[in-house]
């Protein structure tokens, strides 16, 4: 009886006991599966995210370039408004090769592309005119498709991410390096009137020694019945630390070397450099750089900007002190031999180095930068 008793007894037990480990599986099971899910769940929440992360970088790394591009089509024209949008929409790279997203799976839609006269302005996407809008903003959306997140309660399926980008030309004090080693007199020491130049007209960058200048083609026909301030000494190009050697000079045109301590700002007195030089072969050298070799003038003119100079202008007194800056561009033969003057034409404010003048207020100077 006793036996059978214990059998009895240990047959429940072993049956308990399997009942214990089998109730511990299901919990592990369902432990494990509720694991699970988390861990996929955590998995795909850092996927969207990363590939949210890379998208939005994608589309600021466009509308940063775009915005700059843009910026510096502005010349206070309706044309230049026209072509910075242009350009602004179609990206840096042009029509030929969009820009692209999502590991340049997809085209970057065209963005929305604003124009303001100041940074903190009014942004308008078609001003009835170009002058004085130096800013321009823009800005693209995608819609990204979301994977994982999508599973939880709420979560739509796609995600909409924008970027927005505002550059523009920002008004500078002083130039150094880019400045071109050449000081044309204003006619009119008043920024308001231009200097008293006209835009399109021919003013002296070189003179030509006193003698030559009363002879037929002596003197650029902006200057004509116009007489230079500090006399002999005057042959329009100046000391920026490079000194009168012809070389240094012509590092000078060239390269833009700039060797002052201080940069030249409004007020800065003008060093002429003496003797009559031959700039004719470094001004050659840089036009023949220029990727338009063949423009008459500015209005025809499509080049990379390596014929566009930025200059000081003095107030033709003695001594001559900065009281501006200008942009003036290089004509086929606007130089000769030694004995000829180096005409320039004059195309409006200064904006370092571009191939445009600036929109902004004439004798200004300024540069195109990123803001936000």
């Amino acid at each position: 009886m006793r036996r059978e008793t214990d059998s009895a007894n240990l047959g429940c037990g072993a049956t308990a006991s399997n009942v214990r480990a089998s109730s511990r599986r299901g919990v592990t099971l369902f432990a494990t599966a509720a694991g699970m899910t988390v861990f996929i769940g955590m998995l795909g929440l850092t996927a969207d995210l990363s590939r949210m992360y890379i998208v939005k970088n994608e589309l600021q790394t466009f509308v940063d370039a775009a915005a700059l591009v843009a910026a510096y089509e502005l010349d206070g024209t309706t044309q230049g408004i026209s072509t910075a949008r242009s350009i602004a929409t179609s990206g840096p790279n042009g029509a030929s090769s969009p820009n692209r997203w999502h590991f340049s799976t997809q085209l970057v839609s065209a963005p929305e592309v604003s124009f303001a006269q100041t940074l903190a302005g009014t942004y308008q996407a078609n001003p009835a005119t170009g002058s004085g809008y130096r800013f321009v903003r823009v800005t693209t959306t995608a819609n990204l498709p979301l994977y994982f997140l999508r599973v939880f309660p709420g979560v739509p399926n796609s995600k909409s991410i924008s970027s927005s980008a505002t550059a523009g030309q920002g008004k500078e004090t002083s130039i150094g390096e880019g400045v071109a080693p050449f000081s044309p007199d204003a006619h009119i020491a008043d920024k308001a009137q231009e200097f008293g130049f006209t835009r399109g007209q021919m003013y002296d960058l070189k003179w030509a020694p006193p003698g030559q200048r009363k002879k037929a083609g002596g003197v650029c026909t902006g200057d004509v019945g116009f007489t230079p301030g500090g006399g002999s000494s005057n042959r329009g190009y100046i000391d920026i630390g490079q000194g009168n050697g012809n070389s240094a000079l012509r590092d000078a045109i060239v390269n833009m070397d700039y060797h002052l301590a201080e940069p030249l700002s409004e007020g800065t007195a003008i060093d002429h450099v003496q003797g009559n030089k031959h700039v004719g072969p470094a001004l050659e050298e840089r036009f023949y750089q220029d990727t338009d070799t063949t423009a008459a003038d500015y209005a025809h003119y499509s080049g990379n900007g390596r014929r566009v100079l930025v200059v000081p202008v003095n107030n033709a007194g003695s001594p001559a002190l900065v009281v501006g800056f200008a942009q003036f561009f290089l004509r086929p033969g606007s130089w000769n031999n030694n004995n000829d003057p180096v005409c320039g034409e004059y195309i409006g404010p200064a904006l370092e180095g571009a191939a445009k003048p600036g929109a902004g207020a004439p004798g200004d100077l300024y540069k195109v930068k990123l803001f936000r």
